[in-house]
């Protein structure tokens, strides 16, 4: 039994299961695993009682019988599952009187599982007429009414669970016996087992538990480890990027120009989007590159300079369009390309090579048409207005084309010039060679009028140039030009004595020249491009570094001087002197400069791309209602309106319908139509009448109404039907002070007003409740600006000190403590923040981190009235809802520039016209090439 040791046991099984496989086999298998498990001592156990279940049909193989004898024989207890099929299995009853032959009842137990069992007292067995459960066979086996287990609520599809309740108390009614323990005393073990083995599981998870928190917690915390080393990693090579970046960009800009983008990709740090700033803003005059498949060797822009010509090395020439790197037409020559020109219409194009190959090539109907060849390499080429070609060749012979193709004339002049131009209405042709001699003939005899030798050229290292026009030849040496020109003849007036001075420039060694007919320069020196403005009487000329594009080979003016296009080995540059920045876009808005003080005109930015401003434009008339100005891309023209006065502040309504302008004491509304502004009413503010009051800042609302700061510190409300304002924070106790700063929040509900100590007060306008006062420490706020939204005041102070204050959290963000003295301007969600230094430095601050990112200038506007004293003081500028800024510069011109990162990498892709190879990636980078490409 299993209540005695082992070594005492001399069965091997402690009950024999016997049941009808038909009707019984679920419920069989759960009985032996339930009393299997009941009642063991410990965990550590694997069964508290061995009970054999024969599973297999033996009905299938009569020879097993032996071995179910067997089984029998090694068991101490009869287990009989009793039902109808049991009652009727021939099996079954065999298995009962092997039993009953040996033991008899003493050891059987009966678990009815289907059926019924009455016990007949008076006969002293069963009672056959109503037992159906038992076979007959057992008849008067017991001499007394056996105990049985009533297992008839049990499903055979379904027995349930081992810890049901029902179940257990069978169990522990057979178990008893085979055991040779009291049912309570099994139960109470088993319970006490089970809680034994409750406490050890739960001790068990909670130890598992505690180690998979701690697993996970060490998991945890080295992914974030790892995912920091990878961030830290990634920003060493963003910062490393950055760097060479910022070193390459006055020789390459190209390469630093992807470099800087592969820093941001790699991590959006501070030193990446300055990168990017920086070589956005720098070369401010460059507007593309591109590329050949061979060296350069001859460049020619179109006379309206809107495309350029260049040829090379293997013969190639390419047509590409000047502002946008279009590719309009592509043609080749058997030899080196010397030489290119566009006709005067810019329709056709022609160009010679080494070998004297001469094609012209109708860019409209993309055909080339071979002319007959020179016996000598082509030096210059040119066309006459009337459409017919000059080619000189380096023989010095010059041919004479007509617009057929059909050669009409050649001569031997003995002048092979770089330079070959008709004029006087192409009655006469103008040669000018390199050593600064040429001649003059007429057309179409080619008889000489004019012919010079005369120019001696020094020794030793020097560069020359010819302008164009030919009307200017100089050389250079030790920094200084030598220039001269042909003698003036009568009725060839186009024919200059001389070049103008230009100044002397630095002693950096020169390689290439150019020069221009309306008195420009440009040098190529080993660092990159200086150029140079010819020298007027009173004035020096100015000079201007041209950077990024390395030692140029050649250097070539278009005829009107404003445009240069310039070479490096396979890499042509097109640069716009007219262009001020990279960044900003001209819309042809000159603005005049007519006033003896300095003012920066009011400015606002509408919700549809439109601009207001306050200035008059360089072709105004000098009459009334000529001040406010509204102009947008929807608008063929500019709207005009406006009294004489200067105005101090400007606002559009939210739908864009409506331009609010504030003069002293009153605020005006003019309506944007079609074709012209129209006044509606005007709102005058409360207060003492002799107040002169001058609105700083109008903040429209979409109900109509308007809030409007005025320079004594009050904030105002005007109702939408009112003629009055009405006062929602008071100006200062004490003595009134006149030009105090503000600024409103777009809504109008925040207002930011500086008060007589020099700080500022954050006032609700709503209740006109003072909410909060910022101050820098020890310094005075020269300028301030509430983030559009009013969640964000940043502030400039008087020691130099930049700073953010958030109203929310009501404490500094952050404070720079770099020098800047500018004004503020922010977008209205508070991540764009610029400054306007009265240099004229725009800068872009990181809004998070308050790191300076850099910026452009504004241009120099050509003269002004007022004087200098910073152009930043010249000069208004706003942020729409877009996160355009716009600028307006007395003398200058309104503009509007670019300030967010995807346009700068647009931009800086343009530039590039390419991307990194994968030798530059490994050098630069370090890792292997993805597969995506830096500029798609």
């Amino acid at each position: 039994m299993a209540g005695q040791n082992v070594s005492q046991r001399t069965h091997r099984y402690d009950a024999f299961l016997s049941y009808s496989h038909a009707a019984d086999s679920a419920k069989a298998d759960h009985l032996r695993r339930g009393l299997q498990n009941f009642a063991r001592r410990s965990w550590r156990q694997l069964r508290a009682l061995r009970i054999f279940l024969d599973n297999a049909s033996l009905s299938a193989n009569p020879g097993l019988w032996p071995e179910i004898e067997r089984h029998l024989a090694d068991s101490s207890a009869f287990i009989l599952l009793a039902c109808p099929s049991s009652a009727g299995s021939d099996w079954v009853q065999k298995e009962i009187n092997w039993w009953r032959a040996g033991l008899g009842a003493r050891r059987m137990l009966i678990v009815v599982t289907g059926g019924e069992l009455t016990w007949d007292h008076g006969a002293g067995d069963f009672d056959w007429e109503h037992t159906t459960c038992l076979p007959r066979t057992m008849a008067g086996m017991f001499s007394d009414e056996p105990r049985w287990v009533d297992l008839r609520w049990m499903s055979e599809e379904d027995p349930g669970s081992l810890r049901d309740s029902r179940f257990q108390q069978c169990v522990a009614d057979l178990a008893a016996p085979l055991h040779g323990r009291p049912k309570e005393d099994l139960i109470g073990a088993d319970v006490t087992r089970q809680r034994r083995t409750k406490r050890l599981v739960r001790g068990a998870l909670a130890v598992i538990t505690a180690l998979a928190v701690a697993a996970g917690l060490g998991w945890v915390n080295a992914v974030q480890q790892r995912d920091e080393a990878q961030r830290q990693a990634r920003l060493a090579t963003s910062r490393q990027l950055a760097a060479t970046a910022l070193n390459l960009k006055d020789g390459n800009l190209r390469l630093a120009s992807l470099l800087a983008i592969e820093a941001y990709r790699m991590q959006e740090s501070p030193e990446a989007i300055a990168t990017l700033n920086r070589l956005s803003t720098d070369s401010p005059h460059l507007v593309s590159m591109v590329s050949s498949a061979k060296d350069i060797s001859a460049l020619a822009l179109s006379t309206d300079d809107k495309a350029v010509a260049v040829g090379d090395e293997g013969g190639a020439v390419a047509v590409w369009r000047a502002n946008d790197r279009a590719l309009r037409a592509r043609t080749s020559l058997p030899g080196r390309i010397t030489a290119v020109g566009f006709s005067q219409d810019g329709k056709r194009l022609a160009a010679g090579d080494s070998k004297g190959n001469v094609g012209v090539y109708d860019l409209t109907r993309k055909t080339l048409r071979r002319l007959a060849p020179r016996p000598k390499s082509v030096s210059s080429l040119g066309f006459g207005m009337a459409g017919q070609l000059a080619v000189v060749d380096e023989a010095g012979t010059v041919a004479l084309y007509e617009e057929s193709g059909k050669m009409v004339r050649a001569k031997r002049s003995g002048h092979s010039g770089p330079v070959t131009v008709f004029q006087n209405v192409d009655s006469h042709l103008l040669v000018r060679d390199e050593f600064g001699g040429g001649a003059l003939y007429t057309l179409p005899e080619l008889r000489t009028v004019m012919e010079s030798h005369q120019l001696t050229l020094p020794a030793g290292q020097y560069v020359q140039a010819v302008s164009n026009g030919g009307h200017c030849f100089g050389y250079l040496k030790f920094g200084q030009l030598i220039s001269t020109g042909l003698p003036k003849r009568k009725g060839h007036e186009s024919l200059a004595d001389t070049c103008p001075d230009f100044p002397a420039l630095p002693n950096e060694e020169a390689r290439s020249l150019a020069l221009s007919d309306h008195g420009r320069m440009a040098v190529g020196t080993a660092s990159g491009i200086t150029v140079a403005d010819a020298q007027t009487k009173g004035e020096t000329g100015r000079l201007r570094t041209l950077t990024g594009v390395g030692r140029p080979s050649l250097l070539r003016f278009s005829d009107t001087g404003e445009r240069l296009a310039s070479a490096h080995g396979r890499t042509v540059a097109l640069w716009n002197f007219q262009q001020s920045s990279r960044t900003a876009h001209a819309h042809g808005l000159p603005l005049s400069d007519d006033e003896t003080m300095i003012h920066s005109p009011a400015l606002a930015a509408g919700p549809d791309g439109q601009v207001a401003w306050d200035n008059p434009m360089q072709d105004d008339p000098v009459v009334k209602e000529t001040r406010l100005h509204v102009w947008s891309p929807k608008h063929r023209g500019l709207l005009v309106g406006g009294d004489t006065l200067l105005y101090s502040a400007l606002a559009f309504s939210p739908d864009g319908r409506t331009l609010y302008a504030g003069l002293p004491g009153k605020v005006q509304s003019w309506q944007v139509q079609d074709t012209r502004l129209v006044k509606r009413r005007t709102v005058t503010f409360s207060g003492p009448r002799d107040d002169y009051l001058h609105p700083v800042v109008i903040a429209p609302r979409a109900d109509g109404s308007l809030v409007i700061t005025t320079d004594d510190g009050a904030v105002h409300v005007a109702d939408p039907s009112a003629q009055r304002t009405r006062i929602a924070v008071p100006r200062g106790a004490g003595k009134p002070q006149r030009g105090l700063l503000s600024s409103l929040s777009d809504d109008g509900r925040t207002a930011a007003v500086q008060n007589v100590k020099g700080a500022v007060d954050l006032y609700d306008v709503g209740s006109g409740r003072k909410m909060q006062s910022v101050r820098l420490d020890g310094e005075k706020v020269n300028a301030f600006a509430l983030a559009g939204r009013g969640h964000a005041l940043f502030l400039d102070g008087s020691r130099g000190t930049f700073a953010r204050w958030d109203l929310d959290e009501q404490r500094f963000r952050w404070q720079s403590d770099e020098p800047n003295g500018a004004r503020v301007t922010s977008s209205a969600d508070g991540r764009t923040v610029l400054t306007l230094a009265d240099s004229g430095a725009l800068t872009r601050w990181d809004a998070d981190t308050g790191d300076r990112l850099g910026g452009p200038d504004i241009p120099i506007p050509p003269r002004t009235m007022s004087g200098f004293g910073g152009i930043g003081e010249h000069t208004g500028f706003v942020m729409d809802s877009a996160g355009t800024l716009w600028t307006a510069t007395e003398g200058g011109e309104v503009l509007s520039w670019d300030f967010s990162v995807a346009s700068w990498i647009e931009g800086l892709c343009r530039i590039a016209d390419r991307n990194l190879t994968d030798a530059e990636w490994r050098r630069y980078v370090g890792t292997t090439p993805p597969s995506r490409p830096t500029c798609g």
